[in-house]
């Protein structure tokens, strides 16, 4: 059911403010942040994949490493690997670039994955083959290139390229420039997340999950970094979130650019869709909820089984959603909506519980265990600045809400006194409410009969749009501007 969220309390004062960098000059998205100890001191380091081609490195309020980055990253993701070395385990850092995916260990370059990319269509091989032994011309190429892409084939940039030029000895130029070259078919990844693969512990071996342009859902052995498992989606993942043990049972929850939510369960993509009104701007598992932003201003809830929980129209586009993970002491959970009025609130499910007026918008945003505080949340904001806010210790989320009715059904209305003229007229109706009812109905029908006598005047006398008479006369009004 669709619901306004309740006012958050005025005196509940959850963060405390404890850095802010106006000029840090950061352009990024949630998908490309993490928080974790990939150094292995016990210290957990900010990690920022920018869209200006660098990986930033944060410690507390200083920025300590940047590394470039040969394309624009889409995501970032940390995953422990099945190494048996002895001491506290460190995460590795996956950077996905285009159909790359670099790892980092210790912030180190360790290893560069090339995700393959989709078999090429035997048709268009042919055609080219049949360029390079002159069995084809280039008008006949144009041709049959042209049907396989009518026919929704995946053709590769290469026929793109030729399809796109009109004349002819453009055309035969370009044949012989990429001659005896045959051509390939790269994807590029639009998601990634982890997926423990044979305990839930927070250090145990994972894996990487990606999603792909092509439509692909894979994920990675994180050794070997070979695909043990690949989906076909009906569209492009754009977001992708995982529950549960890959060697046991786990899920997939993949939100694609239809408009679709797509559930993959041990490899198999599921009957189960979830079809929004909106396109999706962000998701997160929240509990056993799959909790949606959409760009119509709202959060919808879902059971994994596709029903609807809750929904939530906010007053403001949102431009971030986050989880907000507490003590196990605390059953609720709770989510974080930065909006575009500059607004970042936190929901326990339907229930508003704090609101915090930023100067920017924020378009990014973390929250977790950064600079020895269990509750940081780190805004990025439109105009590339950066804010560190920490939760207070004080701070008590768990209140149970207040029970009952609102306090306003105790205020009474305000009723007018009863007159004279008020109880006669009551009684009048209450005695002749039949006659009453018999008049207003017949004089209706009247006002209907005569607005209908009207309107066959106007047409007749050909003073309407459109006159239905023959013998009527025209009326002109000439305007000369």
């Amino acid at each position: 059911a669709n619901t306004t969220p309740t006012a958050a309390p005025a005196n509940r004062a959850l963060w405390l403010n404890a850095w802010h960098d106006p000029v840090a000059s950061i352009h990024t998205v949630s998908s490309c942040i993490r928080i974790a100890d990939v150094t292995g001191d016990g210290d957990p380091k900010l990690l920022i994949a920018d869209q200006n081609r660098t990986l930033r490195m944060y410690k507390g309020m200083n920025l300590i490493s940047v590394h470039g980055l040969l394309d624009i990253p889409s995501a970032i993701c940390t995953f422990y690997d099945d190494n048996k070395s002895t001491g506290p385990r460190v995460p590795s850092l996956a950077v996905a670039c285009g159909p790359f995916i670099f790892i980092y260990k210790r912030l180190r370059p360790h290893y560069k994955f090339t995700l393959p990319g989709p078999k090429l269509d035997e048709d268009e091989v042919a055609i080219w083959q049949g360029l390079n032994d002159g069995k084809v011309d280039a008008l006949m190429a144009y041709e049959r290139l042209g049907a396989l892409r009518d026919r929704g084939v995946l053709v590769t940039n290469q026929a793109i390229d030729y399809l796109a030029i009109d004349e002819p000895a453009q055309r035969v130029q370009f044949l012989i420039d990429v001659k005896d070259k045959m051509p390939t078919l790269t994807t590029t990844i639009t998601a990634m997340e982890s997926l423990n693969k044979k305990s839930e512990e927070e250090d145990a071996t994972s894996c990487l999950i990606v999603g792909t342009e092509h439509r692909h859902l894979c994920i990675l052995d994180s050794t070997s970094f070979a695909i043990i498992v690949k989906a076909i989606l009906p569209s492009v993942p754009v977001f992708i979130c995982a529950s549960g043990i890959l060697d046991v049972e786990y899920r997939v929850i993949a939100c694609c650019r239809d408009g679709t939510v797509y559930i993959v369960k041990n490899g198999q993509l599921l009957g189960t869709r979830i079809e929004l009104e909106a396109q999706a701007c962000g998701m997160i598992l929240s509990g056993k909820n799959l909790v949606l932003a959409c760009m119509d201003s709202t959060i919808q809830a879902f059971q994994l089984k596709g029903k609807k929980v809750y929904s939530l129209h906010l007053p403001s586009p949102i431009h971030a959603l986050h989880n907000m993970p507490m003590d196990k002491t605390d059953a609720n959970t709770y989510q974080l909506v930065a909006l575009a009025n500059g607004q970042v609130r936190v929901y326990s499910e339907k229930q508003l519980m704090s609101v915090v007026e930023c100067d920017d918008v924020v378009v990014a945003m973390r929250f977790g265990k950064y600079a020895r505080e269990d509750g940081t949340l780190v805004l990025f904001f439109r105009g590339g600045g950066l804010a560190v806010k920490m939760l207070s210790r004080n701070a008590k989320l768990n209140q149970p809400a207040e029970a009952g009715p609102p306090k306003e059904q105790d205020v009474p209305l305000k009723v007018p006194k009863k007159t004279k003229l008020y109880v006669e007229q009551t009684q009048r109706e209450r005695e002749h409410g039949v006659d009453m009812h018999r008049l207003f109905q017949r004089e209706l029908c009247r006002l209907r009969l005569e607005t209908a006598r009207a309107y066959v005047k106007v047409l007749t006398d050909g003073k309407g749009p459109v006159s239905y008479s023959c013998g009527s006369s025209l009326v002109m009004q000439p305007v000369v501007q």
